[in-house]
């Protein structure tokens, strides 16, 4: 592994068994785990290699502003939903996908009520056949979207900028921002971001990154250190930041070996699910910022998904699927002893096509909606405690 500082800045796939596919591949199977539906049971679920999702913070002082959504990898029906981002505690913002147009609807009372459809939009510019959106809601009022070339709301989705000029290059995050969660892929994401939650405001780094390769994966920790990977379809670098951005430290798995997920607990303190050639997944941990790497003892097999988080009671919680192909269930695993050891804390969720969770955060989607597809999460910090939070309806 190496270890090399970086200095300078001035202002969300399991391993092939011989090979990584290719960038462009990684990003099609991230762009189908965005949908939840209850018909996506076989064959898209077998496409489903990894994570992406929200920018929540692990206590809920630091939560509020997310990141992910993105593009329908088909047509999805006017009063189907599109995709969701918790961004706090009792608030999201849904996506729903319709041919050539994007609409966000929020809430902020655990889903209860929502805002109308119609209130916030995204029409594509110049919109064919076959022609996608790739979204990220970054906040509340805060999104992305690239239609060629990337627009940036600020105010809720009434108007949109363009994002090139619109967010603030900066040496290193302001203190009073939140950088945005994703994991593998980021839609519309090229680089890290923040977002001032008081005013929607979004701040990109503008020194020479850690990595040439496309940003994968941003993990906020509660102590405020940035955990992030690049390019998963040709070998990952993954890097960390203790002062918002400004320096990073670099290392990379071993040759033939793939970061799947990557969470911080703080500075120091981290885990990175890693598959090797034979497509078998393990757990690794660092308690030195990334300089040497160990394993936990823990093989995690090799499902379909791992999303990976830290819980607020600083467990580690993991997202996954088991069942046979076309009856899988989605299964919630809790480890309260540093990854050497997991138990299943709920096992019934259903095996949906969208990112399940957040820094601090792991939620199941259940089913309910008239056309058998999820109409409410089940939502933990710890793996102990579960709430309801509905979703928005058609």
């Amino acid at each position: 592994m190496s270890d090399r500082e970086f200095s300078g800045f001035e202002v969300e796939t399991i391993a092939d068994a011989v090979r990584q596919p290719p960038l462009h591949e990684l990003r099609a199977v991230a762009r189908s785990r965005r949908r939840r539906s209850a018909a996506l049971g076989s064959a898209a679920l077998a496409l489903l290699l990894a994570v992406v999702v929200a920018p929540v913070a692990a206590h809920p002082e630091r939560f509020g502003s997310p990141s992910r959504p993105v593009p329908s990898p088909e047509r999805v029906l006017p009063g189907m939903p599109g995709d969701f981002t918790l961004t706090g505690p009792e608030s999201g913002v849904d996506v729903r996908v319709e041919p050539c147009v994007l609409r966000f609807a929020r809430t902020i009372d655990r889903g209860r009520t929502w805002t109308d459809w119609d209130e916030a939009r995204y029409e594509a510019d110049d919109c064919g056949p076959g022609s996608t959106l790739e979204y990220s809601v970054l906040g509340d009022g805060t999104y992305l979207v690239r239609d060629g070339l990337r627009r940036l709301s600020t105010d809720y989705g009434r108007t949109w900028q363009d994002a090139e000029r619109a967010i603030i290059p900066v040496r290193a995050f302001p203190a009073n921002t939140r950088p945005v969660h994703c994991q593998f892929i980021c839609p519309a994401i090229d680089e890290p971001l923040a977002v001032d939650p008081s005013t929607g405001l979004v701040y990109r780094l503008s020194g020479t990154p850690p990595s040439p390769l496309q940003l994968a994966s941003l993990y906020p920790a509660s102590d405020g250190s940035i955990w992030t990977t690049y390019d998963p379809g040709r070998g990952t670098v993954a890097a960390r930041s203790t002062d918002r951005g400004a320096t990073w430290k670099t290392w990379s798995p071993a040759a033939g070996r793939s970061v799947l997920a990557l969470v911080g607990v703080d500075s120091q303190e981290g885990y990175q699910v890693v598959s090797g050639p034979d497509g078998e997944v393990a757990l690794e941990r660092t308690t030195d910022g990334g300089t040497t790497w160990s394993t936990t003892g823990t093989s995690l097999g090799r499902g379909l998904q791992w999303d990976l988080t830290v819980g607020a009671d600083g467990s580690l919680l993991v997202v996954t699927q088991s069942g046979p192909e076309g009856n899988r269930t989605t299964k919630i695993l809790v480890s309260r002893d540093d990854g050497r050891s997991f138990t299943t804390t709920y096992d019934d969720g259903m095996p949906v096509a969208s990112v399940s969770v957040a820094p601090g955060y792991a939620w199941l989607f259940s089913p309910g909606g008239p056309r058998g597809e999820a109409d409410h999460l089940l939502l933990t910090r710890d793996g102990r405690t579960w709430d309801r939070f509905l979703l928005a309806s058609p």
